[in-house]
C-alpha cells in the first residue's frame, strides 16, 4: 500500500519495515492472510513519511540498521511514542529483550517467524488479546440449514472454531444451525450456534450476517478446516506446510 492509497481513506494499517524484500514480503502477506491491510518500505525514513500521513496500528520492524534508525526516529518524535513496535530479530539480543521487558517494544520475534506467534502477538498489540485462535478472511460458498429453511451464502471469516457466514436472513441468536461449507470438491457439515447479528444499521460499511461458534463437528471435518487453514497461511508462508502450523 503506498502513501497515496493511505491518504485515500484506507487508515487502518499495519507498517512492515524491512530492509530484505523477500522477508519483508512473506511477513506482509502473512499479515494480510490475517486480515489486515498492510504497507511496507525498506527504508526508515520512508516508514516515518507513512506514519505522517496516518498512524499504523503496529509496526513490525527488523532488528537490523534500517530497524534501529527506525527505533531512533520514533522515540524522538513524540507524534509516534505510542504507536506500538513489533522487533522482528534473527538471533539472541539481551537489548531487545531488556527493551520488551522495559515496555519500550510491543512485541519480540524471531525468524523464521511463526504463524500462530505473529497472530499472538497482533492480537496483544492491536486487539487488546481479544482472540486465541486464527482467524484468516475467505469466500467460502456454504449453506444454513435449519428449521427456517435452507440459506446459502459465503463465509468471510474462518477459525477452527467458529465463522462469520454472510446473509441477508440471518437467525436469532442463540439458535443452533446445520452448515454447510464447501472447500472445492469437498465439503463439511457440521453444528453451530449463533453468537452475534451484524446489520448495515451498525454503519454503511458493516457486513451483514451472523458470527457462528461451532458445537458439533466431526474429528475429520475438524482435520479438513485445520488444513484449509494451515494451507491458506502456507499459501503467504511457503515455509510452512499444511498441517505444521
Amino acid at each position: 500500500m503506498s502513501v497515496p492509497a493511505l491518504m485515500s481513506g484506507q487508515m487502518r494499517y499495519i507498517l512492515v519495515v524491512e530492509a530484505d524484500w523477500n522477508e519483508r514480503f512473506t511477513l506482509s502477506m502473512l499479515l494480510q492472510r490475517f486480515g489486515y491491510t498492510v504497507a511496507s518500505t525498506s527504508s526508515a525514513n520512508e516508514a516515518i513519511e507513512f506514519l505522517c500521513v496516518a498512524p499504523a496500528l503496529a509496526i513490525f520492524a527488523e532488528a537490523g540498521v534500517v530497524g534501529a534508525d527506525l527505533l531512533r526516529q520514533l522515540k524522538t518524535d513524540v507524534r509516534f511514542r505510542d504507536v506500538p513496535v513489533v522487533v522482528v530479530t534473527t538471533e539472541e539480543d539481551s537489548g531487545l529483550t531488556r527493551s520488551l521487558k522495559q515496555g519500550a517494544l510491543a512485541g519480540l520475534l524471531r525468524t523464521p517467524v511463526n504463524p500462530h506467534e505473529v497472530f499472538q502477538v497482533i492480537q496483544k498489540v492491536v486487539e487488546n488479546g481479544s482472540r486465541e485462535h486464527i482467524r484468516i478472511p475467505t469466500a467460502l460458498p456454504a449453506a444454513v440449514h435449519d428449521g427456517y429453511g435452507v440459506t446459502d451464502g459465503f463465509i468471510t471469516v474462518l477459525s477452527q472454531y467458529g465463522l462469520f457466514f454472510r446473509t441477508l436472513e440471518p437467525r436469532p441468536v442463540k439458535t443452533l444451525v446445520d452448515v454447510t461449507i464447501s472447500f472445492g470438491d469437498r465439503s463439511v457439515d457440521l453444528r453451530a450456534v449463533v453468537l452475534y447479528l451484524v446489520t448495515f444499521e451498525e454503519g454503511p460499511f458493516s457486513e451483514p450476517g451472523m458470527g457462528m461458534k461451532f458445537v458439533d463437528v466431526r474429528p475429520e471435518d475438524g482435520a479438513l478446516i485445520r488444513f484449509f487453514i494451515n494451507e491458506q497461511l502456507g499459501a503467504a508462508f511457503p515455509s510452512i506446510e499444511p498441517g505444521q502450523a
